[in-house]
């Protein structure tokens, strides 16, 4: 998905496409097939007992049919690549989704392109703000970073058109307002991260406190014998 700013929301780790390779390789290898297929053809086919004229004419008459077979191999074989691509596609992201790892890796990444794309533009403020959120670990699923990263995507989008178009006195005002925006949604992170730690202590304390009331409180000091 592509959003208003230009920046492809799921270009990251994108794969090349199985048709483009397939093209790829028959385009790279089209010269070499053509001068040893001509070679084989003329010394298995061609005219015997005659000179160099005649067998340069017989490859100049077999050159069509070689190269329009080696051109519907080609389009054969792209046409199954491409037919496959969507399945291989699918599969890709569903792995994908099982490896929060690798999901994880996504996500900051978007949010990398994002502070890539409008560093310089906003002031000094953006820059720091961006800097700071393209830095700090990103959780794909955690509900909140996935909304907080869309959302930095859609207003760096944004903003970096709305700058390349307006007016010279207007830009000022616009850059202000992108740098007011970013440095909320860095302050957003922020709460999000102190919230989440938060959490854990929770967690941390009630797990001691279960642990210790089921098995009696120890201060682990050792006992002499």
């Amino acid at each position: 998905m592509r959003d208003r700013g230009g920046i492809d929301d799921d270009s990251d780790d994108r794969p090349i496409l199985p048709w483009r390779l397939v093209a790829g390789a028959f385009l790279h290898f089209v010269v070499p097939f053509y001068l040893i297929a001509v070679v084989i053809d003329v010394l298995l086919f061609g005219p015997r007992e005659a000179g160099a004229e005649a067998m340069l004419r017989y490859a100049l008459v077999a050159s069509p049919v070689l190269l329009a077979g080696y051109a519907g191999v080609a389009l054969l074989a792209t046409l199954l690549a491409a037919g496959i691509d969507p399945v291989l596609r699918r599969r890709r992201e569903r792995r994908s989704r099982s490896n929060p790892v690798v999901m994880d890796r996504r996500l900051a990444g978007r949010v990398a392109r994002a502070a890539e794309l409008g560093k310089g533009h906003f002031g000094p403020r953006a820059d720091a703000a961006l800097a700071a959120l393209a830095t700090v670990p990103w959780e794909y699923r955690h509900p909140g970073h996935q909304a907080l990263a869309r959302d930095l995507l859609e207003a760096v989008g944004a903003s970096t058109a709305a700058l390349a178009s307006a007016a010279p006195e207007r830009r000022a005002a616009i850059a202000e307002m992108a740098a007011a925006t970013i440095e909320r949604l860095a302050n957003a992170r922020r709460e999000l991260a102190d919230e989440n730690a938060a959490q854990d202590e929770r967690k941390a304390r009630a797990a001691a406190g279960y642990v210790e009331a089921r098995y009696g409180s120890s201060d682990f000091s050792g006992g002499g014998d």
